[in-house]
């Protein structure tokens, strides 16, 4: 018996040397496996970590300004947090590309642990010195032991302008007259803009307002800016809209030339139809004025201008107001004494208390007083004449009759 158990020992031996080899080869396929580079959710990716590490993601990201421009400076945020049950050691965190240039002053060399179910920040400062397109910075995250987070993060620049342009201003300007000119502030970029002011400068124009602040100006958003503009005389107004692109201040500008012309819609009183007759040691003046133009006449007044002499009871004549289309008659009297020819005025306001005037020359020569007509001051030759020829006539009948038989 016990030779025939160890020949059956001897037998089997080889069987077991192979069982064992096996067993060896599975255990160690299986520490294999859990040592295998592991995929994380998104675009992270963890790598050679132990399962603790694999619960650190990035779960927030922010940039500021949302879109750059060429040329802006920006920070990047990102939010990692520990979605596990155990603490894990950070060693550092950087933030690295090609393109975009890192320009923070604070480093993450050293970070420490985040703990279970813990967030924790990083800020970067980058400035996009590059053409239009979208780059991917990478933010980068190395654990204490062994392993890195990897996280591409999305950077798009664009320079997709701030358009300011006149929506609204009247056909001409005129010196003194209050305007409206109406703005359009238009942002046509993929991202908000902040602390938008819009301000006009100009010498010798009175201009109301003079900025217009806007907190914040959405993408593809239009506000209108409404001014008022009353010009002394002709000039220019420099319009410039300064905003900000997350911390970087650009600014767009507008200039708006200010000519002067003829309103072709304001009032335009006429005076006809003028008439001049005695009135004892006067003149009387009469007339109409009408108003010819597409506005209203206000405070209108006729009066006779230097070097005529007014007289009471009108040395000024007060219509009042006069609409488009509308007249009134007026009178005034001056004295006896003044030149043949009187300037009469009329004066008027328009909607904003502007004061305008015209004249125009009235010859009264016709209606002064007898003794400077030249006619009644030939009178007396004329019956010296008629008296001549009365004579005449007399000795020639008288002559007839002493010559008859």
């Amino acid at each position: 018996m016990k030779t025939n158990f160890q020949e059956l020992l001897l037998h089997d031996r080889g069987f077991l040397l192979k069982i064992s080899i096996t067993l060896i080869i599975v255990s160690a396929m299986a520490f294999t496996a859990l040592a295998a580079p592991t995929d994380t959710s998104g675009s992270a990716t963890t790598t050679f970590l132990s399962p603790a590490y694999t619960q650190v993601t990035v779960s927030d990201l922010t940039l500021d300004p949302g879109t750059f421009a060429t040329g802006d400076e920006g920070t990047i945020t990102v939010v990692v947090q520990n979605t596990g049950t155990q603490s894990v050691t950070i060693r550092r965190a950087t933030l690295y590309d090609k393109d975009i240039t890192l320009v923070s002053t604070t480093t993450y060399d050293s970070v420490g642990s985040i703990g279970a179910g813990n967030k924790m920040p990083f800020t970067f400062t980058v400035k996009a010195d590059v053409p239009e397109g979208i780059y991917y910075p990478v933010f980068s995250l190395e654990f204490q032991d062994t392993g890195y987070l990897r996280y591409p993060v999305k950077l798009e620049v664009k320079n997709s302008p701030v358009v300011l342009s006149i929506t609204d201003k009247p056909d001409t300007f005129v010196a003194g007259k209050k305007s409206i000119v109406t703005l359009s502030l238009s942002n046509l970029r993929t991202n908000a803009i902040k602390n938008v002011i819009v301000s006009p400068n100009a010498s010798d124009i009175e201009i109301i307002p003079q900025n217009i602040v806007i907190n914040s100006l959405d993408p593809g958003q239009t506000v209108k800016l409404p001014f008022s503009i009353t010009p002394k005389s002709p000039n220019d107004i420099d319009f410039e809209a300064v905003y900000l692109n997350g911390p970087n201040i650009h600014q767009v500008g507008l200039i708006l030339p200010i000519q002067f012309n003829n309103d072709k819609t304001q009032a335009d009183p006429v005076i006809s139809n003028i008439v001049s007759a005695p009135d004892g040691n006067h003149i009387r003046i009469t007339g109409d004025v009408t108003n010819s133009g597409l506005q209203d006449a206000k405070s209108v007044t006729v009066a006779s201008g230097s070097p005529a002499i007014p007289v009471d009871p009108f040395k000024v004549y007060a219509v009042g107001l006069l609409k488009p289309d509308d007249f009134s008659s007026f009178e005034l009297t001056v004295s006896s004494e003044s030149p043949d020819e009187v300037p009469v005025i009329v004066s008027y306001k328009d909607q904003d208390g502007n004061m305008y005037s015209r004249s125009i020359a009235a010859d009264i020569s016709l209606a002064k007083t007898p003794k400077n007509n030249s006619s009644m001051s030939n009178a007396p030759w004329i019956i010296v004449g008629i008296i001549a020829v009365i004579v005449v006539l007399a000795i020639g009948y008288r002559y007839i009759r002493t010559r008859k038989p």
